[in-house]
């Protein structure tokens, strides 16, 4: 009788699963694999059950530093709820995950599928940090059946580092997007008051190039008062990288954003923006630009790995330089200054865009192969 694969699914928080790998998941569950979520616990446990998706909370994964007793019981966490749920595969995302959960995955001989899926503060900024996470995933990935990048950037930065081995590395167009659901039909009642707006969705993170886009908009807002920026998410408290809540509360009163809060849903408010805005330092493959694509919007991100990727400057969008206000700032302009006809000639290449390269059918399809191999090997 022919074996039905039992996987698990491990990120580094709940909310990641629900909202990167529901997707997958369910493409998993329709080819007839048994799917388990494994991630520390948070609000979004109770949708994933809603889903039908079994899930497993992990106690002892903590997102901030390095505490070599917490990671070593990490480890054997994983390895217990590996074990007990009697798992064939695992797909990790995210660094500890990927890391300690491929150590776990290796004494149990398990098929650990880790994704790389961006190179975040850990990396950026040079130190004992960096060096130690360097050494772990040298170790861990020397155990992975297969590395999956979002970017070839980060491929070339692991090949370049001696962090991984070609044979076992292959490149995807990020977590794919659904074109169904992000999709420009969704937006009916598109205000037409002559007023330009622009959007940030992001973590609010100097890493997420929030300063960038602060400082251009100050700048442009001193010129042009047809130019409304809104900005949408949150803070994160965890990241050594996040700004402050009285700097947020003051460009509100200053009036420099239209702060939008935190949605589960982003739609509407790509719906109501003429452009959508991320100017990142880097990114796996940016989702809140492919999201922007599919629904037909103009982007305009960073040259920075993943980014670039993402977006044809002047074709679906504009590519500015990272870290660089006065050249994001450029880029705005340069969509201001457009005519509705070139406006419309953009959003149809983005539109074209996501669906033609950023598909979430491409990216599952992927994996399904991968797992095919695995269950007939």
């Amino acid at each position: 009788m022919e074996k039905s694969l039992r996987i698990g699914i491990v990120a580094n928080t709940a909310f990641n699963i629900y909202n990167f790998r529901l997707g997958l998941i369910k493409a998993l569950q329709n080819n007839g694999y048994y799917v388990v979520a494994i991630a520390p616990a948070d609000d979004y446990v109770t949708i994933l059950k809603e889903q039908q998706i079994d899930f497993m909370a992990l106690e002892q994964l903590s997102r901030k530093g390095t505490n070599p007793i917490h990671d070593l019981q990490l480890c054997f966490e994983l390895r217990k709820i590996y074990k007990q749920q009697q798992l064939d595969v695992v797909l990790q995302y995210t660094i500890k995950p990927n890391i300690y959960g491929t150590l776990a995955a290796r004494t149990l001989g398990l098929k650990a599928i880790c994704t790389v899926t961006g190179l975040g503060y850990t990396f950026l900024n040079k130190g004992i940090a960096s060096t130690i996470a360097h050494q772990l995933y040298k170790t861990a990935f020397s155990f992975a059946h297969k590395i999956i990048f979002q970017n070839t950037d980060d491929e070339h930065f692991f090949l370049q580092q001696k962090l991984a081995d070609k044979a076992k590395t292959l490149v995807v167009p990020g977590s794919g997007i659904d074109t169904q659901k992000f999709h420009p039909g969704f937006c009916t009642n598109k205000t037409n008051d002559g007023i330009i707006r622009f959007l940030m969705i992001a973590r609010f993170l100097r890493d997420k190039g929030i300063y960038e886009y602060i400082n251009a908009a100050q700048e442009i807002l001193q010129e042009n008062k047809n130019v409304v920026f809104h900005l949408l998410g949150d803070i994160d408290k965890d990241n050594p990288s996040s700004i402050h809540k009285e700097e947020l509360d003051q460009w509100i009163q200053a009036g420099i954003i239209r702060y939008d809060g935190y949605a589960k849903d982003t739609r509407p408010f790509i719906c109501a923006a003429d452009c959508v805005v991320l100017p990142s330092y880097r990114e796996g493959m940016p989702r809140v630009i492919l999201e922007g694509l599919a629904m037909g919007k103009p982007c305009i991100t960073t040259d920075a790995p993943g980014c670039k990727d993402a977006v044809e400057d002047g074709i679906s969008g504009f590519i500015c330089k990272t870290a660089d206000a006065k050249s994001l700032k450029t880029s705005m302009e340069k969509f201001i200054s457009l005519d509705a006809e070139e406006i419309m000639a953009i959003s149809v290449n983005a539109r074209k865009r996501a669906e033609n390269i950023f598909s979430e059918n491409i990216v599952y399809q992927t994996y399904l192969d991968l797992l095919q191999k695995i269950r007939y090997s």
